[in-house]
C-alpha cells in the first residue's frame, strides 16, 4: 500500500511539473489547493506533538532519563551538523559554483517579500530563551514546536510524578493521540492532489529557464545532498547495523511529500508513527523528531555551507582556511534556528552572510532559484530525522526492531 501511495505521489509530482511548465497561469491558480493541503497537516501537528511527548515523558517522572535523552539527542545533532558542514565546504571549494558568474544574466528576488513569520532572524541565545513559553496557548497557536516540546516534557514529568491522580489525564492524552494519528491517515489520502497543485504552482511561478544561469550552484547542492543521503547516512548506518535502504524505502513517500511541499511539518505525524512502528520507543520518537525540525536540518545545513562559499566566490571575496573555520562555527549556531517552513533556510543564510561579512545582496540572487534548492534540502531532512531517531533509540537502549520484523512477516498472510 505504501509503495502504491509513493507511486501516486511521484506521478503527481511529474504531472504537476508538466502543468506548471506548459500552462503556467493555470499552475499558479492551483496554489490554493496546495496551501489547503499544507494547512490540513499543520492543524494536526501541535496536538500530536503535545500528546505524544506528554505520554512519552510521563514514565515515572524520571528526570534523569529525560536529561540523558536530551543530552544524547543534542550531541548527535551537533556531530552530524559539523560533518555535513565540512562536506558542504569541501564541495564548494573544489567545484567552485560561484566563479565566472555573469551577473547580468541573473534574476534577483526581493527577499523582503518573504513571509513575516520567517523573515525575523533570531540569534541562538534568543532562541534558547524563547524555548520557555510565557503563554503555552500562544505558542501552540504559532506552531512554536520547541516551546510546545519544552512545556510538554515538564507536563509529562509532573504527571508521572503525581502518580494515579494523573491517570484520567493520561488516558485522555492517549485517546487524543490515537484520534490525531487516525485523522492524519485521512488527510494523507489527499496528498497526491496537494503535491500536484504545489508542484504546478512552483514551476508555473518560477519557470525552468530561470535555473540555467545558476545551474552550477544547483548541481553542487544536489550533489552534496546525494552524497549525504546515499553516502554518509548509509555509512553511519552500516557501522550501527541499521538496514538503511530498507528504512529509506519505508519513508520514501514522505520523502516525496517533503520534496514537493518544502515543509517538514507536513510529514511529521506520519514520520513519528512510522518510527514507532519500526521499533523506536514513543519517548524517543516524541522528543527526537519534533526537536529535529529546528535543530537537525541536515539538508539545510549543507545548503547553507555551499551557498555561503558561493557568495564569497561570486563576489570575489577570498576566504582562507581560518575564515572558513569561523564560518563553520557561525553556521553550527545559525543552522539551529531554521523554521520548518518554506524559505526558512534562506533567512538563516541572510543572517549568516551578514554575520561573517559576505554581501547580503547576493542572497537575493539565490532567492530567485531557492524553491528548487528548498525542495531538495527539505527532502534530505527526512532520512536525517529517521537516522537520528534510530541512533538515539539505540543509544538509549529503547530500540525494538523485532516488532517491525514481526509485522513485516505477518503482512503477506493478511493481504
Amino acid at each position: 500500500m505504501k509503495k502504491f501511495f509513493a507511486f501516486q505521489v511521484l506521478i503527481a509530482l511529474f504531472i504537476g511539473a508538466l502543468i506548471g511548465h506548459f500552462f503556467p497561469e493555470f499552475g499558479q491558480a492551483l496554489k490554493p489547493i496546495g496551501t489547503a493541503f499544507i494547512n490540513l497537516i499543520k492543524m494536526i501537528v501541535v496536538p500530536i506533538v503535545f500528546t505524544t511527548i506528554v505520554i512519552g515523558s510521563s514514565g515515572g517522572g524520571n528526570k534523569k532519563k529525560m536529561g540523558s535523552l536530551g543530552l544524547k539527542t543534542i550531541i548527535w545533532f551537533e556531530v552530524i551538523t559539523t560533518v555535513i558542514l565540512a562536506i558542504g565546504l569541501f564541495l564548494a571549494n573544489v567545484l567552485k559554483p560561484g566563479e565566472g558568474l555573469n551577473f547580468s544574466q541573473l534574476t534577483q528576488k526581493d527577499i523582503g517579500a518573504l513571509d513575516e513569520s520567517v523573515s525575523k532572524v533570531i540569534d541562538f541565545k534568543t532562541m534558547l530563551v524563547n524555548i520557555i513559553p510565557s503563554n503555552i496557548v500562544d505558542a501552540m497557536a504559532r506552531n512554536d514546536l520547541l516551546a510546545v516540546l519544552f512545556f510538554a516534557i515538564l507536563f509529562g514529568m509532573a504527571a508521572g510524578a503525581v502518580g494515579k491522580a494523573s491517570e484520567p489525564t493520561m488516558k485522555f492524552m492517549e485517546s487524543v493521540a490515537n484520534i490525531m494519528f487516525k485523522l492524519t491517515q485521512m488527510v494523507m489520502t489527499t496528498a497526491p492532489i496537494g503535491v500536484l497543485a504545489l508542484m504546478a504552482a512552483s514551476v508555473g511561478q518560477y519557470g525552468l529557464v530561470l535555473l540555467i544561469p545558476m545551474a552550477k550552484l544547483i548541481g553542487v547542492v544536489y550533489l552534496g545532498l546525494a552524497i549525504i543521503i546515499f553516502g554518509l547516512f548509509p555509512l553511519i548506518a552500516f557501522f550501527l547495523k541499521i538496514p538503511y535502504f530498507k528504512v529509506f524505502r519505508m519513508v520514501w513517500d514522505l520523502f516525496l511529500i517533503a520534496f514537493s511541499t518544502t515543509s517538514t511539518e507536513t510529514i511529521l505525524p506520519q514520520l513519528m508513527k512510522r518510527m514507532e512502528e519500526y521499533g523506536c520507543s514513543k519517548r524517543v520518537v516524541s522528543f527526537v523528531i519534533p526537536s529535529g525540525l529546528s535543530l537537525n536540518c541536515d539538508g539545510s545545513t549543507l545548503y547553507l555551507s555551499v551557498c555561503a562559499i558561493f557568495l564569497a566566490q561570486a563576489f570575489g571575496i577570498p576566504m582562507d582556511f581560518g575564515q572558513q573555520l569561523i564560518l563553520m562555527g557561525v553556521l553550527v549556531v545559525t543552522s539551529k534556528g531554521i523554521a520548518a517552513v518554506p524559505s526558512g533556510s534562506l533567512v538563516v543564510l541572510l543572517a549568516t552572510a551578514t554575520a561573517v561579512g559576505l554581501p547580503a545582496e547576493g542572497v537575493a540572487i539565490i532567492a530567485g532559484i531557492d524553491r528548487v534548492l528548498d525542495m531538495a534540502r527539505t527532502a534530505c531532512n527526512t532520512p536525517g530525522h529517521v537516522l537520528a531517531c534510530i541512533v538515539v533509540a539505540k543509544w538509549e537502549k529503547e530500540f525494538r526492531q523485532e516488532d517491525w520484523i514481526k509485522n513485516q512477516t505477518k503482512q503477506p498472510n493478511t493481504a
